[in-house]
């Protein structure tokens, strides 16, 4: 009887020194991050009217650590909601010069609150990588000015189409 209580209290002390010592995601050695992104100059652009990208196919990507959470403000989009979300992940910095990439998939780029000009996407694991996300949207609908072209309180000079055509025809007129 001596000898299985003895038994019995080292394995539950081995299994209890494992689960205590053991690397992983306990504490807070695994504690999120939560940045914004895309409200300073060149965080992003858009490739067409209707394609955003967080950083260039063959340039540096986003760090994205382990618990990372990425809010991409998009105001690019024009109140546009995002179709498509294209997150891509890769173990390097710049994938192109070397390396590889694949879409980011599960629990490593969980995507979320895909609402007008916004997105969110979670590194929702314990490794590291990088991310280029690319966000696709529909057409601005008619009648509606593009957020990228410019306006009339841009400037005489950068206003362009019919607006400008008949301006002229008003200073013409007698």
């Amino acid at each position: 009887m001596k000898l299985r209580l003895l038994a019995f209290a080292a394995v539950w002390a081995t299994t209890s020194a494992v689960a205590l010592l053991a690397p992983g995601c306990y504490g807070r050695n695994c504690e999120g991050i939560l940045e914004t992104y895309g409200t300073d100059a060149g965080q992003g652009r858009m490739l067409s009217p209707d394609i955003w990208e967080s950083s260039p196919v063959d340039g540096k990507w986003l760090w994205f650590p382990r618990q990372h959470y990425f809010v991409f403000d998009i105001s690019e989009l024009g109140g546009r909601t995002p179709q498509m979300i294209i997150p891509y992940v890769s173990a390097q910095e710049e994938p192109r010069l070397g390396g590889n990439f694949t879409v980011g998939a599960g629990n490593m780029a969980l995507i979320s609150n895909s609402v007008p000009n916004r997105v969110d996407v979670r590194n929702d694991t314990c490794s590291d990588t990088y991310l280029r996300l690319v966000v696709i949207t529909g057409p601005q609908p008619p009648g509606v000015p593009d957020a990228a072209a410019p306006t009339e309180a841009d400037g005489p000079d950068a206003a362009s189409g019919l607006d400008a055509g008949a301006d002229a025809d008003a200073d013409a007129a007698p």
